[in-house]
C-alpha cells in the first residue's frame, strides 16, 4: 500500500485545514520550525486508518476530518476519518460508488487487513483469549511517533497479544503465528493447499516443457526477436520509400535466401539429432527385449531344476524363492522401461514429423525466393519488390509469432517461481506448526541473518559508535548487541540504534516485495542526538532504496534540510501564523496558501 494524498478539512469557516498534500513516489519531507504542526499532520497519515492519536483540544476543535488517498495493486482508496471522540471512518473505493462505514477499529482493522493480503487468523492474548491484529498493533512496524517511538524497536499504543512484536513481524513477512489459537484449523488447510500447489507446479514444469519442445525457439531471446523484427520492419519500410526498389528488393532477397538456407541447416541438424535419438531409443529396446527373453529362460530354467526331486525333495522348500521373487521384480522393471521408451519415442517421431514438414516448408520458401531472382529482365522489376515484399512479411509474422511464444514461457516461468516460493511459505508454515511454537521455519532463519547483517550496516551509516556489531537476533526478532540490550542505551546512542533497526527492518521487508506497507514515516527525531552528516546520510540511504523499490519514506525536521532530487517533494508550512508560516490554518476567499 503506497500513500497518495493527505487532506485535513476545517471545522466551519474559522477551522483549520490543510492544501492538498500530496506524496512523493520516494521521498517526502516536511521541513519546518518547532510548532509549525508538522506532528499533526504526521499523525493524521496513521489517523486516517483507523490508529488510536490524541490530538490537543485546538486541533480537534478546529478540524472536522482527515481524507487519506492510498494505492494498492493499482486500486485506489479513500479514508475519511472525523476529528471526534466518536470512531467513524468512511472508505470509498475508486472502483466501487458506495461507501463503506466503520465505527470501531476492529472493524476497520478487519478490512484493511483483507484488502492488503494479510493473515486473518485469530491470535493469542495474554490471557489466553482469541483475539485478531489490529492496525494499532501493525502499523508501529513502519510509524515512528514523536513521543515514544524512538526508544524501542517496536512501541505500540497497548500490547495486548502474546509475545506481540514477533506475531506481528510474522503477520507481515506472511509466516504462521507462534501463537495461533487456530493452529489445528490451519495445519488442516495449509496442507491441503500445498497438495494444490504441488499439483500445480508439476503441470507447469510439463506445461513449460512442452512449449520449449514444441516451439523450438532454440537460445532466442525476446531482446533479440524484438531486434530482428526491427530490423526486418526497418527494411520493409526502407523498400517502400526507396527510388531504387529494385536493387533493394534484390538485395534483401538475397539476404532472406541467405537467412533461410542457414534455418534449413539448423533445421537438417535437427532432424538428424531426432533420428539418431529414435535409432538409439529402438536399440536399447532391443538390448532390453534381449534381457527379458533372459531372464524368461532363467526363470524355465529355475523351474525345470525344481521339478527334481534330487535337488528340492521337501514340497515347498523355498529353495529357489528369493531368485522368482528377483525375477518377477526384474521383469516389471524392464517392463516399465520399456513403457517409458516407447512413449519418447513416439513424442520424438511427432517431432520429427513437424521438423520434416517445416524443412519442407523452407525448401518450397528458399526456391520460390530464388526463382523471384532469375525472373526475365521485363518483369524482374515488379516481381523480385512484391516478392521481398512478401517475404519480409511472412518473416515478421513469424518472428512475431516466435517472440509470443517466448513471452508466454517467459510468463509461465515467472508463475512456476511464484509457486515454488509459495510452496516453500507453506512449508514452512507447516513446519512452524508441527514442531510446535519454534522457529522450524526456515524463513524465519533466513530472515533473522539478514537483518543481523542490515542492522550492521545502517548502524554504520549512522556512525553509530559504543554499539558491538558482534549482533545475535533470537526467534522473536529481539536484538542483542554483544552482551547488551537496547534498553540499556540512552541519548544518541538509542536513538541511531533505534533508527538503525527501523530502517533495516523496512529496507528487508520491502526486498522480500512485501506489498502490504510500502511506506515508512518518522515524526521528527531528536536531532540534537545525532550530527546533520549523519542524519543525512541517513536520508541518502533511503533514498537509494525507494529508487530500486516500490518503498516511501515521509519524515519531518526541523534542523536538517533535504535537498529533494527527482521523485521527492517538500511540504512547507504555507499558512500565514502569529510568529511563523504554518502547515495549517484557515481557507477561505481572503485567505488561501500561497
Amino acid at each position: 500500500m503506497k500513500l497518495v494524498k493527505l487532506k485535513i478539512h476545517p471545522s466551519g469557516k474559522t477551522g483549520w485545514g490543510s492544501k492538498d498534500l500530496v506524496f512523493a513516489s520516494d521521498i517526502t519531507q516536511l521541513y519546518g520550525p518547532n510548532g509549525a504542526g508538522k506532528t499533526p499532520v504526521i499523525h493524521s497519515i496513521a489517523f486516517a486508518l483507523g490508529y488510536p492519536v490524541r490530538y490537543r483540544d485546538d486541533i480537534m476543535a478546529k478540524c472536522s476530518s482527515v481524507s487519506l488517498t492510498v494505492e494498492h495493486e493499482e486500486e485506489f482508496f479513500t479514508f475519511e476519518r472525523s476529528f471526534s471522540d466518536k470512531f467513524h471512518i468512511e472508505v470509498s473505493e475508486k472502483a466501487s460508488k458506495e461507501a463503506r462505514i466503520f465505527y470501531n477499529e476492529q472493524e476497520i482493522s478487519e478490512y484493511l487487513f483483507s484488502r492488503l493480503g494479510l493473515s486473518s487468523l485469530a491470535l493469542t492474548t495474554n490471557k489466553n483469549e482469541p483475539t485478531y491484529p489490529y492496525i494499532s498493533t501493525f502499523l508501529p512496524l513502519f510509524y515512528i511517533d514523536q513521543d515514544a517511538g524512538y526508544t524501542s524497536a517496536y512501541r505500540p499504543p497497548g500490547s495486548f497479544i502474546k509475545d506481540q512484536y514477533a506475531e506481528m513481524v510474522r503477520l507481515g513477512l506472511g509466516i504462521a503465528p507462534k501463537h495461533s489459537f487456530e493452529a489445528k484449523r490451519f495445519l488442516i488447510e495449509k496442507k491441503r493447499e500445498l497438495d494444490l500447489v504441488n499439483i500445480q507446479i508439476v503441470n507447469t514444469e510439463e506445461f513449460i516443457r512442452k512449449l520449449e519442445e514444441q516451439s523450438d525457439i532454440g537460445n532466442i531471446s525476446v531482446s533479440g526477436i524484438e531486434d530482428e523484427l526491427e530490423q526486418l520492419r526497418g527494411e520493409l519500410e526502407d523498400l517502400r520509400n526507396s527510388f531504387d526498389a529494385t536493387n533493394d528488393a534484390d538485395y534483401v532477397l538475397q539476404r532472406l535466401i541467405r537467412e533461410k538456407q542457414n534455418e534449413r541447416l539448423n533445421l537438417a541438424a535437427s532432424i538428424k539429432n531426432l533420428e539418431s535419438r529414435i535409432s538409439g531409443f529402438n536399440k536399447i529396446k532391443k538390448e532390453i527385449e534381449i534381457e527379458i527373453n533372459t531372464l524368461s529362460l532363467n526363470e524355465e530354467s529355475r523351474r525345470l531344476f525344481s521339478s527334481f526331486k534330487e535337488i528340492c525333495a521337501a514340497p515347498g522348500c523355498g529353495l529357489f524363492t528369493s531368485s522368482s521373487d528377483s525375477y518377477g521384480k526384474n521383469l516389471l522393471y524392464l517392463r516399465d522401461q520399456i513403457k517409458d521408451l516407447d512413449r519418447n519415442t513416439k513424442f520424438q517421431e511427432i517431432r520429427l514429423d513437424e521438423y520434416i514438414s517445416r524443412l519442407r516448408k523452407l525448401d518450397d520458401e528458399i526456391t520460390s525466393l530464388e526463382s523471384n531472382l532469375t525472373k526475365e529482365e521485363e518483369n524482374s522489376q515488379t516481381t523480385s519488390l512484391i516478392a521481398a515484399i512478401s517475404a519480409l512479411t511472412r518473416s515478421i509474422i513469424d518472428r512475431q509469432g516466435k517472440k509470443d511464444v517466448l513471452e508466454r514461457i517467459e510468463s509461465e516461468k515467472h508463475g512456476y517461481v511464484q509457486l515454488l516460493n509459495k510452496r516453500k511459505g507453506l512449508q514452512g508454515d507447516i513446519s512452524s506448526f508441527e514442531g510446535g511454537a519454534g522457529s522450524g521455519d526456515i524463513r524465519i532463519l533466513e530472515f533473522r541473518n539478514s537483518y543481523r547483517k542490515k542492522i550492521v550496516e545502517w548502524l554504520d551509516v549512522l556512525s553509530t559508535k559504543n554499539v558491538s556489531r558482534d549482533i545475535a537476533v533470537d526467534s522473536d526478532f529481539n536484538v542483542l548487541f554483544g552482551a547488551e540490550k537496547l534498553s540499556q542505551f540512552s541519548g544518541s546512542t538509542l536513538l541511531r540504534t533505534v533508527l538503525a533497526l527501523r530502517a533495516a527492518f523496512f529496507e528487508l521487508f520491502i526486498s522480500m516485495g512485501r506489498t502490504s506497507i510500502e511506506f515508512l514515516i518518522f515524526d521528527t527525531p531528536r536531532q540534537h542526538d545525532i550530527e546533520t552528516k549523519d542524519f543525512a546520510a541517513f536520508i541518502t540511504k533511503l533514498k537509494s532504496i525507494c529508487k530500486g523499490n516500490r518503498a516511501q519514506i515521509v519524515f519531518s525536521t526541523t534542523e536538517y534540510h533535504y535537498n529533494a532530487a527527482e521523485g521527492d517533494i517538500e511540504w512547507k508550512p504555507e499558512f500565514s501564523g502569529f510568529e511563523q508560516p504554518m502547515y495549517l490554518g484557515v481557507i477561505d476567499n481572503n485567505q488561501t496558501p500561497s
